[in-house]
């Protein structure tokens, strides 16, 4: 484990007095173990746990998923698998096959009895876990719950979040390249955008350069015209027109770490009102940025987002944030909203936006990844944040 998340971990079980933490979630476990399973993707509420405590890391996979571990070269100090699968090995079966016959030679026989086993060689069972409700449905909860009596099980989704919410430099190395890579895709587009693309054009295009540029997409907003007022919708047959908006709010994943930027562009010269407000949704992203520095509570950077983008040129401009952390997560905490008192530290990253919209005209938005530094902000995205003019 990385030493930056452990000590981030340990903090966490001594201010909340825990024994040992379990993750349930993907965010959750990979944070804690490093494993990305494909039984995550695709069974809602597969049961995954990894394990932190101060003796060390422990994980829990069913039997099928000890081939990714391996595979993966997963380094946990305690590995444990439960359920049914079937491998064949040859001989030698190969350092992987090895690990995999090691592992599932004894199989618990439910996820409850295998976490059982690891958290009594970690030494959690029997005192206070903090046990990652998001992943977990109800029964498993009361399954787990029955296995493990005379331990106290603490929800701890939220404490796991907040272990996350300051960054390694690795984990930034990462957020900033998601960042480019989708700001070059989106750059991409823009050399396509001409009279007659549709967003699901726009969006086709975007999606490929991601791929091929070794990351993943997860969202891809692309809206025209009047449409750029739909705040998150899948796209369409709209096809672009002269003096049309695009709305650009769009992300990647790459090795685990999301991004979330947005630009916007119109079809050749901007009209008065869409230059200004534009211009106004900048500056108040701007002012934000410009004021990012460590002890700076989120509220007060929402406040000079809102007032500076309203004296701008949106006025009446309102917001429920104007940013959120990210990582893992596509919202990592904290986000900046009003009255927010979490304080900005050194290791923050953040998207930062001030997006408008306004049904039967369009929408504007600027949204930058930046990292929160001992001296101030630093943008992590490269490209301009200007109005960009295509055709």
């Amino acid at each position: 484990m990385d030493p930056h998340q452990r000590a981030r971990l340990l903090s966490v079980l001594e201010a909340e007095g825990l024994d040992a933490l379990v993750a349930t979630t993907p965010e959750n476990l990979f944070y804690l173990t490093g494993f990305r399973s494909i039984s995550h993707a695709i069974f809602r509420g597969a049961e995954l746990y990894g394990i932190v405590s101060r003796r060390g890391t422990g994980l829990v996979v069913p039997f099928i998923d000890t081939a990714g571990v391996a595979a993966d070269g997963i380094a946990c100090d305690r590995v444990a698998c439960y359920g049914k699968f079937f491998f064949a090995y040859a001989d030698p079966p190969g350092e992987v096959g090895e690990k995999i016959r090691h592992w599932t030679r004894e199989p618990a026989g439910s996820a409850a009895d295998a976490l059982a086993g690891v958290l009594g060689d970690l030494g959690g069972a029997g005192h206070r876990v903090g046990l990652d409700e998001g992943n977990l449905f109800a029964p498993a909860w009361a399954r787990l719950a029955e296995r493990l009596a005379g331990t106290t099980l603490i929800p701890a989704y939220q404490v796991l979040r907040r272990a996350r919410m300051v960054k390694s430099p690795t984990e930034v190395a990462r957020l900033e390249r998601a960042a480019q890579i989708a700001e070059d895709s989106v750059a991409a587009v823009l050399a396509r955008l001409g009279p007659g693309v549709t967003e699901r054009e726009a969006v086709m295009v975007y999606e490929e350069e991601v791929v091929r540029r070794g990351a993943s997409p997860y969202f891809s907003v692309i809206t025209i015209g009047e449409r750029a007022a739909l705040a998150d919708v899948y796209p369409s047959t709209r096809a672009l027109q002269p003096g049309d908006l695009v709305r650009f709010d769009l992300g990647c994943v790459y090795e685990g770490y999301r991004s979330d930027i947005s630009r916007t562009a119109v079809l050749g010269a901007p009209d008065a009102k869409q230059a200004r407000y534009y211009g106004a949704a900048l500056a108040g992203e701007r002012a934000a940025i410009e004021a990012m520095k460590p002890g700076v509570p989120v509220g007060r950077i929402f406040d000079i987002a809102v007032q500076t983008t309203r004296a701008a040129g949106i006025p009446h401009y309102q917001r429920h944030h104007v940013g959120h952390g990210i990582g893992l997560e596509p919202y990592d905490p904290p986000t900046i909203a009003p009255g927010g008192d979490t304080v900005l530290e050194p290791g923050m990253v953040f998207c930062v936006e001030t997006p408008y919209y306004e049904h039967g005209w369009g929408g504007v938005q600027v949204e930058d990844a930046v990292e929160v530094t001992a001296a101030g902000a630093r943008l992590l995205t490269r490209s301009s944040r200007e109005l960009r003019i295509v055709g």
